[in-house]
Formats: structure tokens, C-alpha cells, sequence
């Protein structure tokens, strides 16, 4: 089940959108909100430095997850929705809208049964939700269900609010290590720029982290984020829909397919990583000189927002 759900949210990802809805992260934006910036600006992430190398590495593990809707299963995965979706940069998210689980922007009803029947409390209670900055200075969890811990919190969100099978023991440690690292002391100035070059980076730390798990011999850990690397290829790939991106669209696509090699094979994935980070610089590169083709930037965005919602 979990890997079919994984086939289908890889595959959706590497789609071109048809509509401004086809980019994975309009699917959840208000009508009422600036999709240009949310498109292309996020807040930045307020992480505090891991503490030791093994911190370090639950962390990057963390944050792959948390930005990997594979985590949710289900209905979730195939829509992309992720722990970011609701939380951008681990912050609260004034934009976020779904229609039937929003009542005004910036809500969600988390004892609805659109993802789960669990929590179906059979009421439309949607409530504000929350930053999660400092959250391990809290001592309790949650708004609609309150939760005695961090642990706790995590654990009921993934398998009650969503009905998601449990992720692999590291995968659930770093989630946990991730969000304890939110300190709003750490946040940066002012907004950061997305674009396909960070974007690409962001997919090789998460290679990089499944490298370190499969020398761990923690092949489920590493298989999780073999696949979320794929994924956020996918994310890449739809930022470049037009004529002009289909070379890139495709060479994404065959790293992507690379990154599956490996997950079949993990034992001798040596000299594959090798190929695979050789291969995503040069992509890298391209993709950045690129860049003013791309849903990246906001001229171009602005433009495929206003003839996609005319059509």
C-alpha cells in the first residue's frame, strides 16, 4: 500500500500542469492570496545548529520528512500535502485553504474524515492553525486534541489525523528532531527566494541523507527518502512546463529514475550516488541559467497564472 501511494505521488509530480491548481503547492493557497509570493518566496526555516554529527543527521532525516508529503500516505500523498503544506518553514501558513477542511485562510479541521475516519467528529470545526517555533518548550500539543508531548503529537497526526502507516523508527526520531530545532531567535531577516537551483540542492541533501542511512544499514529510512528525493524532482520538473523545459523536464525525470535504481539496489549504490551528485551539478547549472523560463520566477509565474486561469 505504502508503495503504490509513493508510485502514484511520484509520478502526479512529475506531471505538467494543465491550471494554476496543477502546481503542487497552489493546490492549498486561498483564493485571496498573493500566489506569486507565495509561489516564490518562503520565510525561511528558524533551525538552531544540531548539537553533534548523529543530531545533525536526525535532523536532515526530519526535514525531509517534514517537507515529504509520502510521510502522509493515502489521499494526502497523491495531493502532495506534507507537514510544510500546513506549516511553512515550520511557521503557521495565513494562506493555506482546502475546501472542506478550511473555514477562513489559515485553518484547518483536523477532526474531519476527508483524510481519516479516526478523528471524524462529524462537526466542521476548523481551527487556526499553529506555529510550531519553540515547540519543545511547550507542554502540551495541539488545539480540536490535546496531546501531552511532542511525540505524542506527531504520532496521533500521522496515524489518527491522516490514518498513514507508521514511518520507519529514524524517519518518526528525526521529524521530532527537526521540529525541536525551530527556535525563533534563528529565523532569518526577511524572506527566501525558492528557485529550481536551491530546490535541486534541497533533493541532493535528502540523497545524501538516504547515502547516510544506507551506511547506517537503516534501508527503510534510506528507501523513504530515496523516494521523497524523487518527489521533490517532480516538484522541480512542474516548475518548468513550457516547450522550452521539456529537455530539463526530461533529464529530471532520468535522475529521478536513478534515485529508483537505487532504492531497488540499495546494497551497491556506491558508484551510482557518485553518477547521481555528478549528474545533479550539471543539472544544477542548467537549471539556473534557466531560471527565467521557470515557475520560479515571478514574471514568468505571474504570466502562466494569468493565461492558465483565463483558459
Amino acid at each position: 500500500m505504502l508503495r503504490t501511494s509513493i508510485a502514484i505521488a511520484v509520478a502526479a509530480a512529475f506531471a505538467v500542469p494543465a491550471s494554476a491548481e496543477g502546481l503542487t503547492q497552489a493546490r492549498w493557497l486561498s483564493p485571496e492570496a498573493d500566489k506569486v509570493a507565495a509561489l516564490t518566496l518562503s520565510p525561511g526555516e528558524c533551525l538552531t545548529e544540531p548539537a553533534d554529527a548523529d543530531n545533525a543527521y536526525l535532523v536532515e532525516v526530519g526535514r525531509a520528512a517534514f517537507n515529504s508529503p509520502l510521510l502522509m500516505g493515502g489521499q494526502a500523498a497523491r495531493g502532495g500535502l506534507s507537514c510544510a503544506a500546513c506549516h511553512v518553514d515550520g511557521r503557521s501558513n495565513p494562506d493555506f485553504f482546502l475546501a472542506g477542511l478550511s473555514g477562513p485562510p489559515g485553518t484547518a479541521d483536523v477532526t474531519t474524515s476527508i483524510f481519516s475516519q479516526v478523528r471524524d467528529d462529524g462537526e466542521f470545526n476548523p481551527v487556526p492553525i499553529p506555529t510550531l517555533l519553540n515547540a519543545r518548550e511547550k507542554e502540551t500539543f495541539g488545539a480540536a486534541t490535546r496531546a501531552p508531548s511532542l511525540h505524542a503529537f506527531i504520532s496521533a497526526a500521522i496515524v489518527d489525523e491522516f490514518q498513514a502507516e507508521p514511518p520507519p523508527p529514524k524517519v518518526f526520531d528525526g521529524l521530532i528532531a527537526y521540529i525541536e530545532s525551530f527556535d525563533a531567535a534563528a529565523c532569518p531577516d526577511g524572506p527566501t527566494a525558492q528557485t529550481a537551483r536551491r530546490a535541486l540542492n534541497d533533493a541532493m541533501r535528502v540523497a545524501e541523507a538516504a547515502k547516510a542511512a544506507i551506511g547506517r544499514g537503516d534501508y527503510p529510512t534510506a528507501d523513504f527518502l530515496l523516494a521523497s528525493c524523487q518527489f521533490m524532482l517532480g516538484r522541480i520538473s512542474e516548475r518548468f512546463p513550457f516547450k522550452k523545459g521539456a529537455r530539463l523536464r526530461s533529464d529530471l525525470a532520468v535522475l529521478s529514475r536513478d534515485i529508483g535504481q537505487v532504492r531497488k539496489a540499495p546494497d551497491s549504490a556506491g558508484e551510482k550516488f557518485a553518477a547521481i551528485e555528478k549528474s545533479a551539478a550539471r543539472l544544477g547549472k542548467r537549471l539556473h541559467k534557466a531560471r527565467r523560463i521557470s515557475l520560479y520566477d515571478p514574471d514568468a509565474l505571474k504570466d502562466f497564472l494569468k493565461s492558465r486561469d483565463r483558459d
